[in-house]
């Protein structure tokens, strides 16, 4: 396949991608279409410039019980629990103190798990069509998965208690088979309906600090059902993008072992050096917090360290939100594919 060298006349803008907290994406006058450049990266070839997650159509399956009582107005999941959203933090949680699951070792007599062949995904789809584009990979976002979904039935200490009492492992598990049963499901669904090109594994495992649990935990308790998990998306034709908040890097080699595709974690840990270990296994985000509008100054030395770090290979993701560093970051890795290509060292 032959490549065009970078232009100028690239760096017009053909569409605007609104993105979270007034934030959003520029789509320039690209060679390849935003989604076959993406594709390309999550091959394992080198993708002609750095892409963002932004260029994706992203979506939330407005049908889903919990995609309803996580908004403003709140409400009642699948699961029969009740969220709240909190304003101060722009999301839902559940009222803490009074779990609805008191002995996860009989947890089907309190809750129940969502059926979304009862939904009406004809009219979810109806709904949304128009917002699909051939051009633009489709990202289906999801709530929360095993560990997050443990923690709202059970608050989160009795859930971090249950994963390594050995009287609470079976009902912890049971209760693991029914959720990842139901993911599952939902894959096949969403394949169907949307012909979904990225799903989401959202669990959060960690603090500021590191992991809620340990590696040996993560491996008995969470990993089989995740990986049971990934390896239907996969079979789907689906890739995995993993959002997994905290200092979790010592479960990197889990995530992998998983089948995770990618991986956006926040910028606490150390996403360079991470790359570098594992960068030929899993694709990893930099995020970098410039504010919406840095000074020029500001933009070029974020540029130049960018590359120099982590978008040397043009191989990872772009999460900045800012849209001036974002453009600047366009031509930088335009010109870094056209070096790579020159130099052999392009995967193409």
């Amino acid at each position: 396949m032959s490549f065009s060298r970078f232009s100028e006349d690239e760096m017009e803008v053909v569409k605007t991608i609104p993105g979270p907290k007034g934030s959003y994406t520029e789509i320039f006058n690209t060679p390849i279409s935003p989604k076959e450049n993406l594709m390309r990266m999550y091959a394992g070839k080198t993708p002609m410039w750095i892409p963002s997650l932004g260029e994706t159509i992203q979506m939330k399956i407005d049908i889903d019980p919990e995609n309803i009582a996580r908004s403003p107005s709140g409400g009642v999941d699948g699961y029969g629990v009740e969220w709240t959203f909190v304003d101060v933090v722009g999301g839902a949680t559940v009222r803490p103190g009074a779990p609805k699951v008191p002995d996860i070792n009989n947890w089907e007599d309190y809750i129940t798990v969502p059926e979304p062949d009862k939904w009406d995904w004809k009219g979810c789809w109806e709904r949304h069509k128009d917002e699909l584009d051939p051009n633009y990979a489709t990202y289906i976002m999801f709530g929360s998965n095993l560990f997050e979904r443990l923690i709202a039935v059970m608050d989160c200490g009795n859930a971090c208690i249950a994963l390594i009492d050995e009287d609470q492992k079976e009902g912890v598990h049971r209760f693991f088979r029914a959720v990842t049963a139901y993911r599952k499901r939902y894959y096949e669904l969403v394949k169907q309906w949307f012909d979904a090109d990225i799903v989401n594994f959202n669990d959060d495992w960690g603090t500021q600090n590191g992991p809620f649990f340990s590696y040996a935990t993560a491996e008995e308790m969470l990993v089989p059902y995740v990986a049971e998990s990934c390896k239907k998306a996969h079979e789907l034709g689906m890739i995995v993008d993993l959002h997994c908040c905290g200092k979790v890097e010592p479960l990197v080699p889990l995530f992998i072992q998983e089948g995770m595709d990618s991986w956006g974690g926040q910028p606490l840990n150390d996403k360079p050096a991470l790359k570098k270990k594992y960068g030929d296994r899993m694709l990893f985000t930099y995020e970098l917090d410039l504010g919406r509008d840095p000074d020029d100054d500001t933009v070029k030395a974020a540029v130049k360290g960018f590359m120099e770090d982590f978008g040397y290979d043009n191989r990872g993701f772009d999460r900045s939100r800012s849209a001036k560093f974002s453009r600047e970051l366009y031509r930088a890795s335009r010109k870094n594919f056209d070096r790579l290509v020159e130099e052999g060292k392009a995967v193409l």
